[in-house]
């Protein structure tokens, strides 16, 4: 690789689908070679034709030494994916807690890294049921109480839904409202009643009960 640049090759040449050298070197976490491809003068910024940038890829595989890199090369660390998918959005999503807090120690405003739906970092960790990833957040000024904004739900309700037990636990503990309710009504109490893959399965007892002790009703 390092002869190929040597000899005037063009290190920001894109596949069809517009994935330059870097953006594959970031994506496979190879990070000597993302630093070769750096130092060769690559554009840490370029995206493919979906606007996932290098960072974003990195992000999304948990590839921390990669993501480093990238941000001190200068790599925006706002920038997202045509959906409106921030590398921080895809890492809380993907639960890569190391990710998520080198994100955070560069400042990023973690309630405005929304996809265009309008479901922040903290929203799509819970419903995954990311704990770890949750209180990286939390403890980073995540607004527990911050809804999706399609729907209304808050992320007590959706982790309530899944059936996350230490996510509602970790956002109860830090001030969620547990009465919060979607906007069409439906509280967190409510919809953890409702069977999530099986008619037959009955709620979520736990979690119930986790609810109503913190003054559910």
């Amino acid at each position: 690789m390092r002869a190929l640049t040597k000899s005037g090759a063009d290190v920001n040449k894109a596949t069809d689908d517009g994935a330059t050298p870097l953006y594959i070197a970031a994506q496979q976490g190879h990070e000597t070679v993302v630093r070769a491809l750096i130092q060769a003068r690559a554009d840490v910024n370029k995206g493919t034709d979906n606007g996932a940038t290098a960072l974003f890829v990195a992000a999304q595989m948990g590839h921390e030494a990669v993501v480093r890199v990238l941000i001190q090369a200068g790599a925006d660390v706002n920038r997202a994916r045509d959906d409106g998918a921030t590398p921080l959005f895809i890492a809380a999503q993907n639960g890569h807690e190391a990710v998520v807090r080198v994100l955070i120690e560069t400042g990023v405003d973690v309630n405005k890294a929304t996809n265009d739906d309008g479901v922040t970092p903290l929203y799509i960790a819970a419903e995954e049921g990311h704990d770890s990833v949750v209180r990286a957040l939390i403890e980073a000024s995540a607004d527990v109480n911050m809804a999706a904004t399609d729907d209304g739900v808050s992320p007590l309700c959706i982790a309530a839904h899944k059936g996350h037990e230490t996510v509602v636990r970790a956002l109860i503990e830090t001030g969620a409202d547990v009465n919060k309710a979607k906007d069409n009504g439906v509280t967190p109490l409510s919809v953890s009643m409702i069977p999530v893959y099986n008619v037959d399965q009955g709620g979520h007892a736990a979690i119930v009960q986790i609810l109503r002790d913190a003054g559910a009703v």
